[in-house]
């Protein structure tokens, strides 16, 4: 048996004492207090499942930045020009780009007739893959010609190409040819940014007047 402290004064008391030997106090028996072994059980059960849930949502949450949320910030980023969702129509000489690939169309004229009256039309685009560690491949069917009817028009080629493939850091500047009626006044060039890898949202897109 272990000795009785008095509660009151402090003093200790020997075990088999019912009153305290300085102040005459009660004694009690001091109980421990037990936690019933279920309730370990049911705490460590809670803790466990609120770790596995914060375990599974930085998993999620780190999936859907890597597939989504990052893909569609480098589709969406403007380098230099600006922010593509809120500004959609651009000058000439003025670049833009996400940080896969850089566009800017530097000149749009009429070209020579052609036998059908019909003429060319051509314009001058820099390409510039912003990337260091894959190719770009850009097609004929990403431009699209627009007129003050609102008719549109692909170009026969990129260069002599239907399409471009730029390896990483690689630019430079080539020739979109259009065949347009006579009567046709161009107006707009619009360009359709690649599809980043692993994005499946829809594709940003630059309008150039001209």
């Amino acid at each position: 048996m272990t000795a009785k402290k008095c509660q009151k004064c402090g003093k200790t008391n020997p075990p088999f004492f019912s009153h305290c030997i300085s102040c005459g106090v009660k004694l009690e028996d001091e109980v421990k207090k037990t936690i019933p072994v279920y309730t370990w059980i049911k705490n460590g059960v809670f803790i466990g499942v609120i770790i596995i849930l914060v375990i599974l949502v930085i998993l999620l949450t780190g999936r859907f930045s890597m597939t989504y949320g990052q893909n569609f910030s480098e589709a969406v980023l403007a380098i230099p020009a600006g922010d593509l969702q809120n500004t959609s129509e651009y000058s000439l000489n003025q670049p833009v780009g996400n940080n896969d690939l850089q566009v800017m169309v530097s000149s749009a004229r009429d070209g020579q007739g052609t036998a059908n009256s019909s003429k060319f039309f051509l314009a001058s685009v820099s390409l510039k893959n912003i990337r260091t560690d894959r190719n770009i491949r850009i097609s004929n069917s990403d431009f699209e010609l627009i007129d003050s009817e609102g008719m549109k028009y692909q170009p026969y080629g990129i260069g002599s190409h239907v399409m471009v493939d730029l390896s990483p850091s690689q630019g430079g500047t080539t020739e979109l040819t259009f065949v347009i009626p006579q009567s046709a006044e161009a107006r707009k060039i619009r360009f359709m940014f690649p599809a980043p890898s692993g994005f499946t949202g829809s594709r940003p897109i630059v309008v150039f007047v001209i």
